[in-house]
């Protein structure tokens, strides 16, 4: 594409995993402002069972226009097993996965789960994290074949969607 800083992106996100056939990469209100956060993301709820132990971070170095970034953005990735998401420091985030169907839900309920620290954090009560147990446990079933990502929600989305304008 013309868009360098995609380019390198999403170029360093398949090169370190060549299973990923989909990325989708936004800058989401809720997203950035915990990707600005100095603990980054934090899982709260059932929405962010999908993320328990799978958020990569990065400290962006600014407009990723240097193809010398990727070999960091890759190796952010690929130190976390089974990354899904790759948080990037005051950018944003890229979810990423085997499909658009897995990559677009992924990045409603990654957003959610932002929107959710968000509101945590202005009710001073961010220290509420759920039972270690309970989140693996969440995590480990959002990813049995009926639950996962897209799976449920994808046809209710598109139906959703007007294709025609």
């Amino acid at each position: 594409s013309t868009n360098v800083t995609a380019d390198i992106i999403h170029q360093a996100l398949y090169s370190a995993r060549p299973d990923v056939k989909a990325i989708i990469h936004l800058h989401t209100p809720y997203a950035t402002a915990v990707s600005c956060l100095p603990e980054g993301f934090r899982c709260y709820t059932q929405d962010s069972a999908y993320f328990y132990g799978t958020v990569a971070n990065y400290d962006w170095d600014g407009v990723s226009n240097d193809e010398a970034e990727g070999p960091a953005i890759a190796a952010a990735v690929n130190a976390v097993p089974g990354c899904n998401t790759l948080l990037m420091k005051h950018h944003g985030f890229v979810c990423f996965g085997k499909s658009v169907k897995e990559v677009w839900v992924l990045a409603y309920y990654f957003e959610r789960a932002c929107q959710t620290q968000m509101e945590l954090l202005k009710s001073n009560n961010s220290d509420c994290l759920p039972n270690k147990l309970v989140m693996e446990k969440a995590a480990q079933d959002s990813y049995l074949p009926e639950f996962s990502p897209g799976v449920c929600e994808w046809e209710a989305l598109c139906e959703e969607v007007s294709f025609d304008n």
